[in-house]
């Protein structure tokens, strides 16, 4: 009631002007957001819901890998090494033959 008589007196209009309503809505933005904060530092004490595993549990490895493992797991990288380089040169060789270079 007040401002409609002040608006009447002063001569003063009621549509708000562009700055106004842009502090409006930009006070409006800091609102939420400080709401926001709160709610989230209310509920940072609150325990969180405790999530089951429901993986099969692994079992412990030993960082210690005995000599023999390992020498074994040595060989077996080799001679799979060995086997590729062999079946690459078998097909160097067809290619070789299908062109004719040797």
């Amino acid at each position: 009631m007040w401002h409609q008589l002040f608006n009447k007196w002063f001569g003063l209009s009621d549509e708000p002007c562009e700055a106004c309503e842009i502090l409006r809505d930009q006070l409006h933005k800091s609102e939420v957001e400080r709401r926001e904060l709160l709610q989230r530092l209310l509920d940072k004490d609150k325990p969180e819901p405790l999530v089951k595993e429901t993986d099969a549990p692994v079992p412990i490895q030993p960082s210690y890998t005995p000599w023999r493992v390992r020498q074994q797991m040595l060989e077996a990288e080799d001679r799979q090494k060995a086997k590729l380089m062999r079946d690459r040169v078998q097909e160097i060789e067809k290619l070789e033959k299908e062109v004719g270079i040797k």
